[in-house]
């Protein structure tokens, strides 16, 4: 818990800073999301070129510069000087020490306590290994949405046949309407078969927030273990998970916190846990005392790219947590509201505002998603990704009001014919 309670401790420190930069002189107001000003100054800590617009981090985010460069640090450290490394101390390689700073800050931020946050590489690692770790009986039934992530859903449909299980999928609308419409068809397919509701919190195809307190509410009382998928969660809307009461959350670093790729995290309740068995066993196998450090110790991985995550989580922090989700939503809004005017453009994200934030999923009357991909890039240097019929559009702090108003321009363009 001393990770934790340092991690708060500096929330509240932060909360009365408005640093523009590191070292940089306090600034009452606190920035708002709306101060483009402050963002601009935020924008040049990205080593991304100034004439090149990356709407995508919702496939993988952009470091900044702190995050490079403390991994590149670290990967020239271990090329130049690893002979000096005693096997004491200080790690130089991940897999098998406890990275108890990175953990006890994740657990900060999800508000949980540190010995529930396992490391992993990435969302399909972390649902593995609690797909692989409980016991799912014969004729269960695994439910999930019709919109799952397949590197999320993978590991729940391999379950499910290794173990003769059943896997219901419930149908979504897209765009969705209300967060109860979404609460009432998730929960209307529960049975008493029911033993696992796998579910993303934030759709990757539409951006639409998904109530999963409400709906973790209605599984407990039946008995039936949640595991709610974060990867286009964390660090993009708020996440309590000890608010939420799921049993499991599953996240990565790469997307919404810019860590480098090859960086997640697994959340395990306390007393779920231990019937979670060890996917990947190394000394630690058996460690119920820190259930996160067992699922974290799985052999060699790189130190480097933990380094890297921590100095995303840290450069996070800095900024401020709601500032940072505060600004990613301002934008997303603002796209959404010029799309809204337009004619001949359908948008697959939520109606209510409530429920979306930073991804809006969009199309254009008669153009394909590739070829709306392909003309924001050749007409304007803008870099959405291609989804289905149309594109989907993240909007993080390295973003402008400008560019998504440049955005819109060529939307409005190609509505036009």
């Amino acid at each position: 818990m001393t990770h934790r309670r340092s991690f708060l401790e500096s929330i509240s420190a932060s909360a009365l800073a408005a640093s523009w930069f590191r070292g940089a002189a306090l600034a009452r107001p606190l920035p708002r999301p709306g101060d483009d000003a402050y963002w601009d100054k935020v924008r040049d800590r990205f080593m991304l070129a100034r004439d090149k617009v990356f709407f995508n981090n919702g496939t993988v985010g952009a470091m900044p510069r702190v995050v490079f460069e403390k991994t590149v640090e670290h990967l020239r450290k271990m090329a130049v000087d690893v002979a000096d490394w005693d096997y004491r101390g200080e790690n130089w390689i991940a897999g098998y020490g406890d990275p108890a700073s990175l953990r006890g800050k994740l657990a900060g931020l999800l508000h949980a306590d540190e010995k529930e946050i396992a490391l992993t590489e990435n969302v399909t690692c972390s649902n593995s290994y609690v797909a692989d770790g409980i016991e799912i009986e014969k004729g269960a039934e695994i439910v999930m949405s019709d919109q799952e992530h397949p590197g999320g859903e993978g590991p729940w449909l391999t379950a499910a046949k290794r173990h003769g299980g059943a896997v219901t999928r419930v149908k979504l609308p897209k765009p969705a309407h209300s967060a109860d419409e979404l609460a009432t068809l998730v929960a209307g397919a529960f049975t008493t078969r029911t033993r696992v509701l796998f579910l993303s919190h934030v759709i990757t195809g539409s951006g639409a927030i998904v109530p999963v307190k409400q709906i973790c509410a209605e599984a407990r009382s039946r008995g039936i273990f949640t595991v709610i998928d974060g990867a286009q969660a964390f660090a993009h809307i708020p996440v309590d998970v000890k608010d939420i009461g799921c049993d499991a959350y599953v996240g990565c670093l790469h997307k919404w916190m810019l860590a480098p790729a090859g960086t997640g995290f697994l959340f395990l309740r306390q007393d779920k846990a231990p019937a979670v068995w060890t996917t990947l066993p190394s000394s630690n196998w058996d460690n119920h005392a820190d259930e996160g450090y067992r699922l974290s110790q799985r052999g060699t991985g790189s130190q480097s790219l933990l380094v890297g995550a921590e100095a995303a989580v840290d450069f996070h922090l800095e900024l401020g947590h709601e500032r940072v989700l505060a600004r990613v939503k301002y934008l997303g809004d603002r796209l959404r509201a010029g799309l809204r005017e337009m004619p001949k453009v359908k948008i697959y994200s939520p109606e209510d505002n409530a429920i979306c934030a930073g991804i809006t999923v969009y199309a254009v009357d008669g153009v394909s998603g590739d070829k709306l991909q392909d003309e924001m890039w050749n007409r304007a240097r803008l870099r959405p990704r291609s989804s289905g019929p149309g594109v989907r559009h993240s909007t993080h702090i390295f973003n402008s009001p400008a560019e998504i108003d440049k955005a819109l321009e060529v939307v409005h363009a190609l509505a036009r014919g």
